[in-house]
């Protein structure tokens, strides 16, 4: 269960792993199978291909930690490295656009499918990521939609009465 500011709680099924913690610092990829370079230009990717200025880092830092987690470091690594050497600056120093502009003539590459469909699979199962876009999340084990949640939505009209 995670809180945002006091506004939307989210649930994940309990049944399911707690989220991984992220140190803060710049180290917070320690003791996972991805160097701190790599770890740090692969959130840059992600945040380039999913940007959510709101979001907070540790929740892009969880999805590379899943991704490092899943013992893909050394094909990830020739990806970082040819998306640092586009431009003398590191990917991750660049203006958006000019990241945009790496990523796009890479597109048709093998890696880059495998790290976009990984940073959506990781990034978008994030419960706190949930509870900042207004997603409650799970609702089985809490009784279902119909008992919770199936007409809370206050930006539409009213349900007629014979419903």
């Amino acid at each position: 269960m995670t809180s945002v500011e006091g506004k939307i709680t989210a649930y994940k099924d309990p049944k399911l792993p707690p989220p991984l913690h992220v140190p803060d610092g710049p180290a917070w990829a320690a003791g996972y199978e991805i160097s701190q370079p790599d770890a740090d230009t692969l959130l840059a990717i992600i945040r380039t291909l999913c940007p959510h200025d709101t979001l907070p880092d540790r929740i892009y830092r969880r999805a590379v930690l899943h991704i490092a987690r899943l013992g893909a470091a050394e094909k990830l690594t020739p990806f970082c490295q040819t998306v640092n050497s586009a431009w003398p600056i590191p990917f991750a120093e660049l203006a958006e656009t000019y990241r945009v502009q790496i990523l796009k003539s890479l597109e048709s590459t093998p890696a880059f499918t495998v790290i976009q469909r990984l940073a959506v699979r990781y990034l978008y199962d994030d419960v706190e990521l949930w509870a900042a876009f207004g997603y409650e999340g799970a609702s089985v084990h809490l009784g279902g939609y119909l008992k919770r949640g199936f007409g809370d939505l206050d930006w539409l009209p009213p349900l007629p009465n014979d419903l």
